[in-house]
């Protein structure tokens, strides 16, 4: 996700590089725009044309050469213009249609080639840039802006509107943002969206099979801000920036979204799927300490129409949630790990209820699940060095060494019955085989209505009354009832340094 991210920085840069009271020239702004993408890894080469107050720029086009897996990755536009203004501010003028062309060259020579060409359409756009050249505040806004795809081309073979078409409209887009240069630059931005909407259409001329998906958002805004080094060669070696000192944090929002999947397949059948929410919000926090995401979902709703089916399988969600934090830098000591999941208020629509259990025994009310893992690692590699990533492929090193697990919620409350677990394992390990660990701990878990389930989906014909045994034969081995409790069992799996595993004091290994 991170080099996406910064690989995209070619064309944010010219919203967002960056109130103070000084004068600002259209050369400051233009070069500060130069600096920042060379500390990014770019060539950046343009036409320049100086005509009174105005800095024409022509023929830009930015290279990244630092992605050995990917070779060249170039991109071009064809003009803007740099306005001095009376107020000391500097307004950058773009066309209302704006070409643009992104191309890969791949390093094997055995890869195609892609070149996309593409048309920014802009309508009602201001962009203006004030401060001092080392400290610069910019301002974009637009009632409307579009990306369209006309033309890409894969290889020799060219796909045109009927085989590849992407088009995306922003309504009513802010943004803002500021940079300040001193040992590092640093940055802060914000935006908002008032709504989008997007449809792509993809088929390849050797199948019948058409692919359309469609979606639209609200209310999306967006604010980050963070640290970049100055002078660092390679975009692309994200391990360099880190130990430099990036850092970068940043949080997405948005409100009612939809998204079509539409598969037309005369061969084998056409597919649909739809999805809607009431709202998200994503963070992501980066830096050498670590990285992090955290995000969530409310009022998910699913339908999906599957190939040479009678009718749709629906499905709801409340509320689903996730969080991951990981160490990104090799260090002698152990880093922070943690794993979250939250999925609330799953339901399923009648009609896929019917088909699965139509004699109504199951319980139907909502299914939850929760977990909440937390640990200590030490990474043995530097995640994002890519030539330690080439390292590990081509050698099978394994990349960390796992230290500590702590299982501090495990909830699943499902179908009438519930399932709850904690406890914590350590690992001790070979010097001589790292991918060798040797835990030591406990987990308990405990386990109320399974026997009640168990009898629910043999009346009903889900389970074999076989199988039913044997699942009641592996609890008794891992379980004991719980006292005072009805339909309730407990567990305490303990792992020893000597390679036993005890299951209510009793070794089952």
């Amino acid at each position: 996700m991170i080099r996406p991210l910064f690989g995209s920085a070619a064309l944010s840069v010219l919203f967002t590089s960056s109130s103070a009271l000084a004068d600002v020239t259209p050369q400051d702004v233009w070069r500060d725009w130069q600096d920042h993408m060379q500390s990014m890894g770019y060539a950046l080469t343009a036409t320049e044309k100086v005509s009174g107050d105005t800095l024409a720029v022509s023929n830009v086009r930015f290279d990244l050469t630092s992605e050995p897996d990917l070779g060249q990755i170039s991109m071009s536009l064809e003009q803007l213009s740099l306005v001095q203004n009376d107020d000391g501010t500097v307004s950058v003028v773009m066309p209302d249609a704006m070409p643009l062309v992104f191309e890969i060259t791949p390093t094997d020579p055995d890869e195609d080639r892609v070149r996309a060409a593409l048309t920014v359409n802009q309508t009602g756009q201001n962009m203006r840039v004030s401060g001092t050249p080392t400290d610069l505040s910019s301002a974009y806004a637009a009632g409307l802006l579009g990306l369209t795809l006309d033309q890409m081309t894969v290889g020799d073979e060219t796909f045109g509107p009927d085989n590849a078409s992407l088009n995306v409209v922003l309504n009513n887009v802010e943004y803002a943002s500021k940079s300040v240069l001193d040992d590092m630059r640093a940055y802060a931005q914000d935006g908002s969206i008032a709504s989008m909407t997007f449809d792509m259409r993809f088929k390849d001329p050797k199948e019948p099979a058409i692919a359309t998906i469609n979606g639209t958002s609200t209310d999306m805004t967006f604010d980050g801000d963070g640290r970049l080094p100055l002078g660092i060669a390679q975009a692309s070696d994200m391990a360099a920036m880190l130990r430099a000192g990036m850092t970068g944090a940043g949080t997405f929002t948005s409100g009612n979204s939809t998204m079509t999947v539409d598969i037309e397949d005369p061969e084998n059948g056409n597919m649909s799927a739809a999805v809607a929410s009431e709202g998200g919000r994503l963070t992501v926090e980066t830096s050498a300490d670590g990285m992090s995401y955290a995000g969530s979902r409310q009022g998910m709703a699913l339908s999906v129409q599957p190939q040479q089916f009678p009718f749709l399988l629906s499905f709801g969600l409340d509320n689903a949630a996730f969080n991951l934090s990981a160490p990104v830098l090799k260090t002698d000591d152990a880093q922070d790990l943690a794993l979250g999941l939250n999925l609330e208020g799953f339901t399923m629509s009648d009609m896929v209820w019917g088909m699965i259990n139509p004699q109504g025994a199951l319980p139907r009310d909502p299914a939850n699940l929760s977990l909440d893992v937390s640990g200590k690692a030490r990474l043995l590699m530097d995640y994002f060095d890519p030539e330690a990533a080439t390292r590990m492929a081509e050698t099978g090193q394994v990349p960390a060494q796992l230290d500590s697990v702590n299982l501090n919620a495990l909830i699943v409350d499902a179908l009438g019955a519930k399932l709850t677990g904690n406890g914590a394992v350590t690992f001790e390990h070979d010097e001589n085989d790292p991918t060798a660990l040797k835990p030591s701990g406990a987990v308990d878990l405990k386990l109320v209505g399974g026997n009640t389930l168990i009898d629910t989906l043999v009346s009903s014909g889900l389970l074999p009354a076989q199988m039913a045994m044997g699942a009641r034969m592996m609890m008794g081995m891992f379980a004991v009832p719980a006292e005072g409790e009805e339909d309730t069992l407990k567990s305490k799996l303990e792992f020893t340094r000597d390679g036993q595993i005890l299951a209510n004091g009793q070794r089952i290994k």
